[in-house]
């Protein structure tokens, strides 16, 4: 029996608080978050999870994000346009992201601005090849009972249908080994593993010192009529 096609829903500013929610579930072991946080103690870092997201999805909402939700939020996405950026500063001013950096703290900027943004940014240079259109996957998760069902690939197909139209490639970092194995089978190509907080931390965020620190993984997905590059979806 051929398999029912999976039900997608796009929005934008009317979905922030479902997609905060969500993510806050989604994202409450995610070891890039969980650094990002790591002065806060667990407890507390999972209270503040839906306001974290929250502020960081409406900031990216700012920057025109299309909210892509699957079966009645089963899964979801949050993706900027090409040209537009997250890292914007007045856009990150006007969605309170400033009150977000007093909770993170001075070590949590750094952490967020010169490990993780510098080190995407680099890899963003070299996995780019200059080119400054591209859609970012700024989020996509599956609550965890919904896992292995297809659904972040429904919606990650749904995304590089819009950008195999518009012929511009698609960046994202996975924050996860089973993340990477997706979009790897996906036809995404692997540009760099990031290492944030080594020799603070271990591979999940826990303060070890000489820990390995945690793993990400900048990838790219090129449409098929790129010069040069091949897709394999």
């Amino acid at each position: 029996m051929e398999q029912e096609p999976v039900p997608l829903t796009h929005g934008r500013h009317e979905m922030l608080t479902p997609v905060a929610c969500l993510n806050g579930r989604v994202f409450d072991d995610d070891p890039v978050i969980t650094y990002m946080l790591l002065d806060m103690p667990t407890e507390e870092r999972l209270a503040y999870l839906p306001t974290y997201w929250s502020v960081l999805v409406k900031s990216a909402l700012l920057n025109d994000a299309i909210i892509t939700e699957a079966d009645g939020w089963k899964a979801a996405s949050v993706v900027t346009p090409p040209g537009r950026h997250v890292d914007n500063v007045w856009t990150l001013f006007y969605a309170g992201f400033f009150c977000v950096l007093w909770k993170m703290g001075l070590s949590g900027f750094k952490r967020l601005w010169s490990e993780f943004s510098g080190m995407t940014d680099n890899a963003k240079k070299i996995g780019l090849h200059g080119q400054k259109r591209y859609y970012y996957i700024f989020s996509i998760g599956t609550e965890v009972e919904h896992r292995g069902k297809g659904l972040a690939k429904t919606i990650m197909r749904e995304h590089m249908r819009r950008a195999q139209l518009e012929n511009v490639p698609i960046w994202l970092e996975a924050t996860t080994p089973n993340s990477r194995k997706l979009y790897l089978s996906m036809g995404f190509e692997e540009i760099e593993e990031i290492t944030l907080g080594k020799d603070k931390v271990d591979r999940n965020a826990n303060l070890q010192p000489g820990g390995p620190g945690v793993p990400l993984w900048a990838m790219v997905w090129w449409p098929e009529q790129q010069s040069g590059h091949t897709s394999s979806s």
